[in-house]
Parts: C-alpha cells; structure tokens; sequence
C-alpha cells in the first residue's frame, strides 16, 4: 500500500523504518529542522533523517497549510499513518483520505498530548495503546484496534514509549493486512494535557505509589522535581515502598519530605506514613546521580518540599 508517513521523533523514526519494510512511503511529513545542543545547531527531526536515508521525500512543516495539501494529493498515497507528529492534521488534509494515529492510551481515555505519562501516574488506569482513525475532535475518532497493556513500574515513560511503538507498529502493520471495520469509541473521557514544570513537581503529601509513579512517569520529561533549601531537586528514578503505614507499625511520627537511610536505602517519607525509595536524582546545577552518593555527600538532615 502506498502510504504517508507522518512523525517527528525517535520511536517514529523507528516505526518509519519498520513500517518502510513492508509498505511504499511515498511521502514523510516531520517537524522543521530545530536547534540542538549547547551550541544550539538547527537538526533535522529523527524522522527526517531516517527518511532522508531511506531516500523518500520529506515535508518539513510545524503547521500543514496549502503547500502540504497539495503534496499529499498529488503523492498517490492512500493512506496516512501518524506517530508522534507534534502538529496538527487540518480538516481540508482529513478529507484528502483516511489518516490513521496511534495513540498511547485505551481511548478514550486520555485523550491528548501525554497519554501514556497520564495513565502512569494515575496507576496505570486507561494504559494500552489504540489505533485510531483522525478526525477533527481531539482523539475522537473510530477506533481501528486497541491493546491493554501492564505498566511496569521500574521503567520510566520514555522506556516504555519504545516498547510500546514496537508493539503499535505490529498493530498496524496488522490492520493493514486485515483490513479491519472501525468502531466508535465508547466509556468515560479523560483528559491528558502536555506535562509542565509546575505540574511536574511532587507532591510528597500523596501516598508513595502516587509519587513513585509520578517521577516514573514524568522522566526524561518534564522530570519530577522538588525544593531543597529553596533549590530545585530533581527526581529521575524512584521505588515505592508500598501501602505500608510505617508510622503506625513502629509508633513514631513522620514528616513527608524527610530523607533517610536504611540498609543502604535512601528513603523519602511520603504522605499516610508511607515510604518512596530514591534511586537516581539531579541537585540544581549538578549532574545526575545515584541517591547513595547523594545521600552521602549531606552534612545534615534534609527535608524535601
């Protein structure tokens, strides 16, 4: 099937290989090239440059218009695939043929920008991927397939975006095979906004699951954060150690944010007496780090907040 292609960074630069394997590419749609690194160099989208490689034309635009229009109609495609774009497909571009997105949630829940990272935090409710037919509502459209997956929670969002693309990919590799009839999606919408550096930072009032779930969910972004002595801290990795009420099983209060260590485990005090395990952090202007040397290089008792 001739197909176009639309993404902008590494997982679907990697589905684009995987899907050019088996289907004509006629047509790649990324984001312009952006600046990179310290010196700020302007790089073409991974997608741009697996495309450039595989040697299919490349669209680069951050907003379709006119110009897109008219290459996509005129590049024989009959059907559109969308991974991780970052830009919206117009309606004009809808009606030009059918465009399929894949999308990191059992819709409809999580509808929006971070799906996966929402159901992460909410202990994998609504986590899965569905494949889905776009039209002009945001995440609306009539579901083509749809997997319910496991969160594990020992690897962060961006761990897990990887696998599941390879797993999205078989679905629509799949789809594309069987041709399956769509579906209307049905059950309770949920909204899944993009991530912010206000929203990022914890909460350590919430039980440790809630919290351990968040930095998990929030790495490599925005990462977790909190303050310490009025500095930014951040949170890169971290182990809940259950429902546990420590308070209540050795009788001595706790204070949410207090860090400790125990058995060689830097631990957090979270919200109803539980515990969060540290495992890997960044202090302001430094550079990431394991909790023990961390831990190892404070000259006094630290509450987090």
């Amino acid at each position: 099937m001739k197909l176009i292609f639309a993404g902008t960074p590494q997982i679907a630069a990697d589905a684009l290989e995987k899907l050019s394997r088996h289907h004509e590419i006629v047509l790649v749609l990324t984001r312009e090239d952006a600046p990179v690194g310290r010196k700020r160099v302007l790089t073409p989208s991974p997608v741009a440059q697996v495309a450039s490689d595989l040697g299919i034309p490349v669209l680069k635009q951050n907003r379709l218009g006119s110009g897109s229009a008219h290459a996509i109609s005129s590049s024989g495609a009959e059907l559109g695939i969308v991974i991780a774009f970052g830009a919206l497909i117009p309606k004009d571009h809808l009606a030009l043929m059918p465009w399929w997105n894949l999308h990191f949630s059992l819709l409809p829940k999580w509808r929006g920008a971070s799906p996966l990272q929402h159901s992460m935090m909410h202990l994998g409710d609504g986590a899965g991927i569905s494949l889905f037919e776009l039209e002009a509502g945001l995440d609306t459209g009539p579901l083509i397939d749809q997997k319910a997956i496991d969160i594990d929670y020992s690897k962060t969002a961006g761990e897990h975006l990887v696998s599941f693309t390879t797993i999205g990919i078989e679905m629509i590799l799949q789809s594309l095979e069987s041709g399956p009839a769509s579906a209307p999606q049905s059950g309770d919408v949920s909204l899944a906004p993009k991530l912010d550096r206000a929203m990022a930072r914890l909460d350590l009032n919430s039980n440790s699951d809630l919290v351990a779930a968040k930095v998990m969910a929030l790495n490599p972004e925005p990462m977790a954060w909190v303050n310490l002595d009025g500095e930014p801290i951040r949170i890169l990795r971290a182990k809940s150690m259950g429902s546990t009420d420590w308070a209540a099983l050795d009788n001595t209060a706790r204070l949410p944010g207090r860090v400790t260590q125990n058995g060689g485990r830097v631990l957090l005090e979270c919200g109803s007496g539980t515990k969060v395990e540290l495992l890997t952090l960044q202090p302001s202007g430094k550079k990431e780090m394991s909790a023990g040397d961390w831990y190892r290089g404070l000259s006094k008792e630290v509450v987090l907040g």
